[in-house]
């Protein structure tokens, strides 16, 4: 099985894409993203049952500016590390948001276990949302 249990409950990813509508090899990748973004946009804490579950409230990241980039940081290492069992060897790199102070870059890399290494990018504004894509280094 390439795709997580909840694409597999649900039977579409997180964009409401069946998943026989994405190839076998593209699958577990696509659900690595939507586990990364539904984490991304869960607040540290919300979750009864996984405390550690989410990242801290991305506005207090925004106050804390310049520094709070360091923290927005090590908490998305710290929480893929700990919840996304798929990836392994994180590293976590911000990035330049080409002048939008309102907005918070990342590329996430890992190795998936089982072999293959990803690289997404992932972005934050100060409403607190993110999103997450495939990254392809700049030409």
């Amino acid at each position: 099985m390439k795709q997580g249990l909840f694409e597999s409950l649900t039977g579409e990813f997180l964009d409401l894409t069946p998943i026989d509508a994405v190839p076998v090899k593209s699958r577990r990748i696509v659900s690595i993203m939507d586990h990364l973004n539904r984490m991304f946009n869960t607040r540290e804490g919300s979750i009864g049952h996984l405390k550690g579950y989410g990242l801290p409230d991305i506005s207090e990241i925004y106050r804390k500016m310049p520094h709070g980039i360091e923290e927005l940081q090590a908490a998305i290492k710290k929480t893929v590390e700990v919840y996304e069992p798929r990836m392994t060897n994180i590293k976590v790199i911000p990035r330049d948001s080409e002048g939008d102070k309102f907005k918070l870059v990342f590329i996430i890399s890992g190795e998936m276990k089982g072999g293959g290494t990803v690289r997404f990018q992932t972005t934050f504004t100060s409403q607190g949302k993110s999103s997450i894509s495939p990254w392809k280094k700049p030409e």
